[in-house]
This record gives C-alpha cells, sequence and structure tokens, in this order.
C-alpha cells in the first residue's frame, strides 16, 4: 500500500532537483514567478582546452539547487516550476534541509554564491606552465614566493635541470573541488 507523502509544516529549505545544466534557469524561475528564495551554489574551475587554460562556471550539485518555500503551500508550484524535475524524497518523504547547512554552504561562498576550485600550489608538486613560450613544459615546485605571487619551479632542458621563476598564474593548479576535477 503506497503511502502519501509527509509535510513539514512551514518554511524550509529544500533541495530541488533541475533539468541537466539548468540549475541557474531553475532557480531563476522560482525567484522570479514564485519570489521564492533560492541558492544555486556554482563552482568556479579552469580546464585546458585548445585555446589554452579557459574559465568555467558550473553548478556545485550538478542538477540539485535549494529554495526555501512552505512546501504545503508550494510543492506543486514548485514542481512545475520551469527547469524543474522534482523535489526528491527519502522513504517517502520530503525532506528539508536545515538552515546550518545552508548558511555553511553560503559561509564558503563569496557574494554571488560562486567559490573557485583551484588549491594552492605545493612545494614538490608536479605542474604545467600554462603560457608562454614554455607553455605545455612539465615542471617540479621547489619555492613558494607569495608575497611576489610567484613560484621557483626546476624545469629539464637540454638534459640539465634548471632553476625558473614563473608568476604563481601561468602554472596549472589542480582541483580543490572533487566535482569539477570529473570533467
Amino acid at each position: 500500500m503506497e503511502r502519501t507523502p509527509q509535510f513539514e509544516k512551514g518554511e524550509h529549505w529544500y533541495c530541488v532537483r533541475s533539468k541537466p545544466k539548468k540549475e541557474r534557469m531553475a532557480a531563476g524561475s522560482l525567484a522570479s514567478l514564485h519570489g521564492l528564495e533560492v541558492f544555486c551554489p556554482q563552482i568556479r574551475f579552469q580546464r585546458k582546452t585548445v585555446r589554452g587554460p579557459v574559465w568555467f562556471q558550473e553548478a556545485m550539485f550538478p542538477s540539485y539547487l535549494f529554495a526555501r518555500f512552505d512546501l504545503f503551500e508550494m510543492k506543486r508550484a514548485v514542481s512545475y516550476a520551469p527547469g524543474i524535475l522534482n523535489i526528491p524524497m527519502f522513504d517517502n518523504r520530503i525532506v528539508f534541509v536545515p538552515d546550518a547547512v545552508i548558511e555553511s554552504l553560503q559561509a564558503e561562498l563569496d557574494s554571488e554564491s560562486v567559490t573557485e576550485a583551484v588549491a594552492p600550489l605545493e612545494v614538490g608538486e608536479e605542474t604545467t606552465i600554462l603560457e608562454g613560450s614554455m607553455r605545455g613544459l612539465k615542471v617540479r615546485i621547489i619555492k613558494l614566493m607569495p608575497a611576489q605571487e610567484r613560484v621557483a619551479v626546476l624545469m629539464e632542458m637540454m638534459g640539465t635541470l634548471v632553476e625558473a621563476e614563473f608568476p604563481s598564474d601561468a602554472l596549472e593548479h589542480r582541483m580543490k573541488h572533487p566535482m569539477a576535477a570529473e570533467k
């Protein structure tokens, strides 16, 4: 026998599933059509392309966003908003997300709900030069110079290890967020 879903009274944050790659559009439609508070965290990362490194921005949680609403009053409107697939259920219940979880996520992001997904360079790490005449060359970091935003590296040239300095943004940084690294 199928039970009817249980509802929590009052406004709460809920996880909402969007169509793939439509998180921002779905968040916009919920905010503009229904006046809901929405939170669609984004992650910004750099990826190598044939044109060189390019910055991309995607949803931190692909196909999911958060919206604050009274489930009893707004379930149907949210479920059928443009770009929305459904409100996920667990054990035949729609579970709200505690305010503290949303606040914690928001604290990690900038004012536009975006975070960059690059980890700081570390001594001993192997990386790649991204620009200039040595673009594509693999190097090993031997010293960080944060005050000058530079890095000393060892690279092999004509069979000899040579020390050189580069601006830290001229070197490839590894991803710090696991979702961005999957691409």
